[in-house]
């Protein structure tokens, strides 16, 4: 208390002194002011209430505009021009040439040569004509052969459906004798015309077919064909069904020139099917029904294949039961081998040799799985694997007639596993890979089939203008009779280099058969050893 007294009087007296020029002078007697205690000045000490300051500015502007529009009229007689409307061009298709020629010339006596034209684009007709010629002789002139084809084609598109007709010309013939004779020459010609229509609905629920018809004749009345077929589908409740239906004629021996009996076989395909799908599974479910006028037991198969996508466009299952039919006429049987004993085919044959060809169906009931996976770009790798029975399964046996060695026909019940494995590979844009080989096991012995064979690819492409093909081909040892007597296998290496110097100018060199290899391809029959072929091509 006496502190602050004190202090008090400490400031009036400055006042005082500060103001005295204002004042008038008093006389103030002293007063003495004694402190008890002593004065011990101190500073409260601070706390900071908020780590980090925080600023707002509550300012804020008013930034809307009004407008007004005025109607007013410039008077100025300026006009302009309209712009026309864009044209969008389509990017400029490529030049076509309707008429390709080839021709080609090489060791062994061969000759090549090729004619194709087409048609120019049209979107309603299109039509053509392919011709192709090879012939080679070799072996001191003991071996001949030829092969001669044409097509003729044309396609008519309305608006309803699609019209095909095509018609097919095969002649091949093969001499192989110590002795050039007419007699010891196998000649086997084959016309085929056909006609067919596809319907264009495009409703799922209206029926829509692939209906053909074809007409074919194997020298002259040797062997005639008549088949009418047709594909039928429909959606029904949101399920596809498909029913094919097959009519087929088949007529041997009808020249009465050979002296041969006329055969005729009628046959009856009918196969109904349908497809749904169920827990991400794909079922196709049908039903093979078959018959033949030869006393071939009525067929009744089920068709069963199931498909699951394990990995969406990289791994694809499917497999199931499926049956299959392959009727055996002289046209197949020539295609494979070309040294089929052909008496009662209208063409000049030793006396004594009267050997029929027995003409069967070949059935084969089978299990089978495929696989197809994508290993990454441009790579893919597919395997199957099947095993069943097949009913007539048809193999070459040799005939001796003192003067040549020709080939019957002949059936028997096996059993067959049968493993296919295919890989693709684009290796980069340059070379790409393409691998096949095929393995069967039998449960008895079968003649001139062999048990495994393979071939290699590797096409290469240099901008398109140099593309070499060199390929690899390995075909396992064969046996041709009871004794277990066999054919050795072969290896084959042929090499194909093709030069574009133009669009439509361009050479190629085939090498076939690099190794010489002199093997027998059927007994006693050897292959042609190493042999080129030079030719030229030209597009107008």
């Amino acid at each position: 208390m006496d502190t602050l007294m004190q202090m008090k009087l400490n400031k009036i007296i400055i006042l005082l002194l500060l103001s005295a020029t204002h004042l008038l002078a008093q006389d103030i007697g002293t007063t003495e002011v004694k402190v008890v205690e002593g004065f011990k000045p101190n500073i409260p000490e601070a706390s900071r209430l908020n780590e980090k300051a925080t600023f707002s500015d509550t300012l804020k502007k008013d930034r809307s505009q009004e407008y007004t529009v005025i109607a007013t009229d410039l008077k100025s007689d300026y006009k302009t021009r309209p712009l026309k409307a864009a044209k969008v061009k389509q990017d400029k298709i490529p030049q076509l040439y309707g008429t390709k020629v080839a021709f080609g010339f090489g060791n062994a006596w061969t000759t090549k040569a090729s004619v194709v034209h087409n048609s120019m684009r049209s979107k309603t007709l299109s039509y053509g004509v392919l011709l192709n010629h090879f012939a080679n002789k070799y072996y001191s002139d003991i071996a001949k052969n030829s092969k001669n084809t044409m097509r003729l084609y044309a396609k008519k598109i309305s608006a309803t459906h699609i019209f095909m007709g095509n018609l097919d010309y095969d002649r091949r013939t093969s001499l192989y004798s110590l002795l050039d004779d007419e007699n010891y020459r196998n000649r086997f010609a084959y016309t085929k015309f056909s006609l067919s229509a596809i319907s264009q609905e495009l409703s799922a629920d209206k029926l829509k077919h692939h209906t053909t018809f074809f007409v074919s004749d194997l020298n002259e009345l040797s062997e005639n064909e008549i088949q009418l077929s047709t594909n039928l589908s429909k959606t029904i409740n949101g399920l596809p069904f498909s029913l094919e239906i097959e009519l087929n004629d088949y007529l041997n021996y009808n020249n009465r020139n050979t002296g041969s009996q006329s055969t005729d076989v009628q046959s009856f395909h009918f196969s109904p099917s349908t497809a749904l799908t169920k827990y991400g599974i794909d079922f196709d479910l049908g039903l093979e029904l078959h018959y033949l006028s030869d006393d071939t037991p009525f067929e009744i198969f089920p068709q069963i294949k199931i498909t699951k996508e394990l990995v969406k466009d990289v791994l694809l299952i499917y497999g199931g039961l499926r049956h299959s039919e392959q009727r055996h006429t002289f046209k197949s049987l020539s295609d494979e081998n070309p040294y089929l004993h052909s008496y009662g085919t209208n063409q000049t044959i030793l006396n004594g040799n009267n050997l029929l060809q027995d003409l069967r169906t070949t059935d084969t009931d089978e299990l089978y799985m495929v696989m197809r996976n994508v290993l990454g770009e441009d790579e893919v790798f597919e395997g199957s694997v099947a095993y069943g029975y097949a009913e007539n399964f048809a193999h070459f046996v040799g005939v001796d007639t003192l003067s040549y060695n020709r080939f019957l026909v002949d059936y028997i019940d096996v059993k067959q596993l049968h493993i296919n494995a295919n890989y693709d590979r684009k290796i980069n844009n340059i070379i790409s890979v393409n691998v096949n080989a095929d393995f069967y096991k039998w449960d008895i012995l079968v003649y001139h089939k062999p048990n495994f064979t393979c071939e290699l690819s590797a096409p290469i492409n240099l901008r398109n203008k140099i593309k070499v093909k060199p390929t690899l081909s390995y075909i396992g040892k064969r046996f041709y009779d009871v004794g277990n007597n066999e054919l050795s296998a072969q290896f084959r290496a042929n090499l194909g280099l093709y030069y574009n110097y133009t669009q439509n100018i361009g050479a190629y060199l085939q090498l076939n058969n690099l190794t010489n290899s002199k093997q027998e391809l059927w007994k006693d029959y050897r292959e042609v050893g190493f042999n080129g072929l030079f030719g030229l091509h030209y597009s107008f």
